[in-house]
């Protein structure tokens, strides 16, 4: 077990007890309200998860890709909602990375769509797989040592990422230095404001101290990129790529059969459909989705 003694997003020294799971504790930093788990284990204990097995039975499975069968049109479809979000900020031709890039879905889909792309990952696996079988250039590299040349990006993405990383502030400074002047990230991570977790509470599996080490709100991670010297942070509540069970999901909970997932449930499937717009133009969608720009002469 390894105990933070500062907040990693503003170095406040206090914090609150928020939640217990799983023998591990969640506290709430005093000072700018992120929610962190602290203390937390270690780094072999956390990289053991996205273990080999993972990455085939679990990982792949879940895109729909069996015996390494990939119908790239279907990835493009799937993808086309972030680049068409991407595209409104930046248009290809240019330089696309990915911190975080799995089994290299996304900038396969990217580059089909005009990009030059690259991207790093930890699980060599996920590396293994994006370049035999999607003959992409991603290196096995953990954020905080992203390799990629200053100034030689135009966009970064880190999609469900940051939540994992052991250190996120030196990942985004390096992410920062990739990126040119004017240089636009992407980022996405559960919301811990959603609506899903005021209704299932603790129950909300998004709370897994085990893997997810932080727990973002827009402010807390606006906080976060403004002191990696990002500006211009900017929340999406109006995403094309959420559809209901993307803004607020019931199902994934840690007690599925509990009384307060039944009636979350309920609600959902009665006016979902009806609501869920209102809720991303809230900010209390399931997924936080948000922009930066290195400043011009970064």
């Amino acid at each position: 077990m390894i105990t933070l003694s500062r907040c990693p997003v503003c170095d406040g020294e206090r914090s609150r007890p928020k939640y217990h799971k799983f023998g591990l504790p969640l506290v709430a930093c005093t000072d700018c309200g992120l929610v962190f788990a602290n203390p937390r284990l270690t780094p072999e204990q956390i990289w053991e998860r996205y273990n080999p097995e993972y990455f085939r039975k679990e990982y792949l499975p879940s895109l729909g890709v069996v015996d390494g069968r990939v119908d790239l049109d279907y990835f493009d479809a799937r993808n086309g909602a972030m680049l068409r979000f991407i595209a409104r900020h930046r248009r290809p031709p240019g330089r696309l990375i990915e911190v975080g890039a799995g089994g290299g879905f996304f900038l396969k889909s990217a580059e089909r769509a005009g990009w030059s792309v690259a991207g790093i990952e930890i699980s060599t696996e996920g590396v293994a797989f994006a370049t035999s079988r999607l003959g992409l250039d991603v290196r096995c590299e953990s954020a905080e040592q992203l390799g990629f040349p200053p100034a030689s990006a135009d966009v970064a993405v880190m999609f469900d990422v940051i939540e994992h990383l052991l250190d996120p502030v030196a990942a985004l400074e390096r992410v920062r230095t990739v990126l040119k002047p004017g240089g636009v990230l992407v980022v996405s991570t559960p919301n811990v404001e959603a609506l899903t977790h005021t209704a299932l509470g603790s129950e909300w599996a998004v709370l897994s101290p085990a893997e997810h080490l932080y727990n973002f709100s827009a402010s807390t991670l606006a906080h976060l990129l403004r002191r990696c010297g990002f500006r211009d942070t900017r929340q999406e509540c109006h995403y094309e790529g959420l559809g209901v069970y993307e803004t607020m999901n019931p199902r994934y909970s840690h007690a599925p059969s509990s009384a307060r997932n039944k009636a979350y449930a309920m609600f959902v499937s009665t006016i979902g459909a009806v609501v869920h717009r209102q809720v991303q133009a809230m900010g209390k969608a399931d997924v936080l989705l948000m922009t930066a720009v290195t400043p011009a002469g970064a």
